[in-house]
């Protein structure tokens, strides 16, 4: 009953926005969006994502919201919650970590059915996967890099491209000559509901 395809589009804008005056309207907005009269998967929706950002101020406003909610709404906030709050946590720590992203990128680039490097690397910030791209000293993690990039959500995408002063067709377009993004869109949950 939680609309997951919200849910990611919330913490896509989440991650897109870098300044505390951007995230403290952002939760302002979530924190009404939780105790409004929206319908119930979009509530439900902002409710997992107060637990999976996970600030005071947020995981306060879900408290308030629970005592809200039947026991049964509850259970499907924490099922998908509670994982990707995890992951969050994780990335969180790798914040300005380029040799920690590197690392996670040759990781995958070696092993690419490995599950942590790969659902960290769909977590990670933005601004450190781009970074650790250009620090790439080959070709394959850097396409790999890439390919991350081209993963993540419009949000993050464009508030990237518009820091780095990058226009978003070129990127797509030199990215389609080395990883055919029509690959990137089969099989993949986040790109498919995005």
């Amino acid at each position: 009953m939680v609309d997951v395809v919200q849910l990611e589009r919330t913490l896509d804008l989440w991650a897109s926005m870098w300044q505390p005056r951007e995230r403290a309207r952002f939760e302002d907005a979530l924190e009404r969006v939780v105790h409004s009269d929206a319908p119930l998967p979009m509530r439900l929706a902002a409710l997992a994502a107060c637990e999976v950002i996970g600030s005071p101020r947020l995981l306060g406003a879900a408290e308030r919201a629970a005592t809200e909610l039947d026991e049964i709404w509850l259970l499907a906030v924490e099922e998908v919650a509670e994982p990707r709050a995890r992951l969050m946590r994780h990335a969180g720590r790798l914040q300005h970590d380029i040799f920690g992203v590197r690392f996670l990128l040759d990781k995958a680039v070696r092993d690419p059915q490995n599950p942590v490097a790969d659902k960290l690397l769909d977590r990670v910030d933005v601004r450190d996967l781009y970074a650790a791209m250009h620090a790439a000293l080959d070709d394959e993690t850097r396409t790999e890099a890439a390919r991350r990039l081209a993963r993540r959500g419009p949000h993050q995408r464009a508030r990237l491209f518009a820091a780095v002063d990058l226009d978003a067709e070129a990127f797509d377009e030199q990215l389609s000559i080395d990883v055919p993004l029509d690959d990137l869109l089969d099989g993949d949950d986040y790109a498919a509901s995005a």
